[in-house]
Formats: C-alpha cells, sequence, structure tokens
C-alpha cells in the first residue's frame, strides 16, 4: 500500500512540473474533474488510466515507480528541534543551504570564512540529522526530497519572516533581472484557486530550472530568491470603513 501511495503522490508531482491541471488532465481521460479527484484521494486507477497519464506526461511507467521508490527515501520536512537546530548555528544554516544547491565541500571553504575542520563538524551534524548522508572525501548527497517543505510556523518560517522576508522587499525591483508584481482586483474563489494551481506550477518550474542548473560551473550561477503570494487581503483602512455584513446587500 505504501508503494502504491508514493505512486501516486509522484504522478501528483509530476502534473504540476509539468503544468497539467486537474481539468485538463480530466480532459484528456474524459472524466469529469471530480472524478479525477476522486480517483487521486482513493488512489484507485486502473492500467488503462496510469498507462494514459504516463503518455501524458510523456514518461514510462518504470519511471514514474524508479522516482516514486526514490523520493520515498528522501526527507520530506525537518522536525521542530530540527528547525531550531539549522538556525541556531548561522553557518551550520550555511553549509545546508549550500549543499542543497549542490555544492562541493571545496566550493564552501573557498567561499566562506570556515576551517576544513569546522566544515567536516557541519557535515557531521547534517548527516546525522538525515539532511544529506556525509560520503568519502567529504562527498555529500543531499536527502532533500523535492516536495520537501518547513514545518508550519516552524523555526524556519519564523526566522524567514524576521530576518530575510523584510530585507528581501526593501528594494526597488528596478534591477533588469528583478520584477515585484502586484495586482489587485475582485475574483471568485474559483479563480483564486486557479491562480494559485498556476503559482504553484511556476514554484515547481523554478525547482526543476534549479536541478538543471545544477550541472554548471559555480562561477555561472547566482544565489536567487523566488516569493509567490496570494491570499484575501484588504488595506487596514478600507476594513474600518466597511459596512457591517448585516448591512451588506449580496447585488
Amino acid at each position: 500500500m505504501a508503494q502504491a501511495t508514493r505512486l501516486v503522490h509522484e504522478i501528483k508531482n509530476q502534473l504540476k512540473l509539468n503544468g497539467v491541471t486537474y481539468r485538463e488532465l480530466a480532459k484528456e481521460l474524459e472524466l469529469s474533474e471530480s472524478a479525477v479527484k476522486q480517483m487521486f484521494s482513493s488512489g484507485n486507477m486502473t492500467l488503462a488510466r496510469l498507462d494514459k497519464i504516463c503518455e501524458i506526461l510523456a514518461m514510462d511507467l518504470g519511471d514514474l515507480i524508479q522516482l516514486s521508490e526514490s523520493a520515498g527515501k528522501q526527507l520530506q520536512c525537518l522536525s521542530v528541534e530540527q528547525e531550531a537546530e539549522l538556525i541556531s548555528d548561522p553557518k551550520l544554516l550555511l553549509t545546508a543551504y549550500c549543499l542543497v544547491n549542490h555544492w562541493t565541500f571545496a566550493d564552501i571553504l573557498s567561499r566562506y570564512q570556515l576551517t576544513e575542520v569546522e566544515g567536516i563538524r557541519y557535515l557531521a551534524r547534517l548527516d546525522r540529522m538525515k539532511f544529506i548522508e556525509l560520503l568519502p572525501g567529504n562527498k555529500v548527497k543531499p536527502l532533500i526530497a523535492s516536495n520537501f517543505n518547513w514545518q508550519p510556523d516552524g523555526p524556519i518560517e519564523s526566522y524567514f519572516r524576521k530576518e530575510v522576508q523584510g530585507p528581501f522587499f526593501n528594494t526597488s525591483f528596478t534591477e533588469g533581472d528583478s520584477l515585484r508584481l502586484v495586482k489587485n482586483g475582485d475574483i471568485s474563489i474559483v479563480a483564486r484557486q486557479q491562480i494559485l494551481d498556476r503559482l504553484h506550477s511556476i514554484g515547481q518550474l523554478f525547482d526543476d530550472m534549479v536541478r538543471e542548473e545544477r550541472k554548471l560551473p559555480l562561477s555561472q550561477r547566482q544565489g536567487t530568491t523566488m516569493v509567490l503570494a496570494i491570499r484575501h487581503w484588504m488595506f487596514e483602512a478600507f476594513a474600518q470603513l466597511e459596512r457591517p455584513a448585516s448591512e451588506i446587500e449580496d447585488k
């Protein structure tokens, strides 16, 4: 059962990577969107439909199974205690960031003020956390799954809001390769969900390109951060001017 669950999860992951929505998949499978959602929720799909999904994804079933098995051995998230340990030591957090982005141990030592002894100690700590697998010659294998997530409102999220979010947005975003896109308007919950699906796809695209770019020399790569945000929100000054809900008619 665990294998089937991982396979269904990987199919959903590959659909996101390829920007295929449930609505589009339903059309290809000649099913209703609700039937497709039920199929993934129950994990009950015929071999014929599985073959059709593989065809849509331009993948072999064997490739899909291999990806699902590989993902099953990777870390989906850290515990709250592990996240707290990461942010407790800036050098440990830095080492983890570099390794996830496939820097070599030599790259880290050459770029940052870490001694070899310090670096090895941090590698050992990350290995104990199952964040990486430490290999001979101080080589590492990252164990982070493609769908890795931080703990909701956990230490990393709090650290991001306090130390990263403010400085990140405190710029004019006028450089040629920068963009801050702000849109405002009245849309339905359905429309907002459609935008959310697209934003998730963009996030997957970013992860996909990070993986592809790993083959480039470190000198050709730059640290890059992307933040996507959308939510129901109203400027407080406007909210204070709203009539009570009992006085507002549905027009």
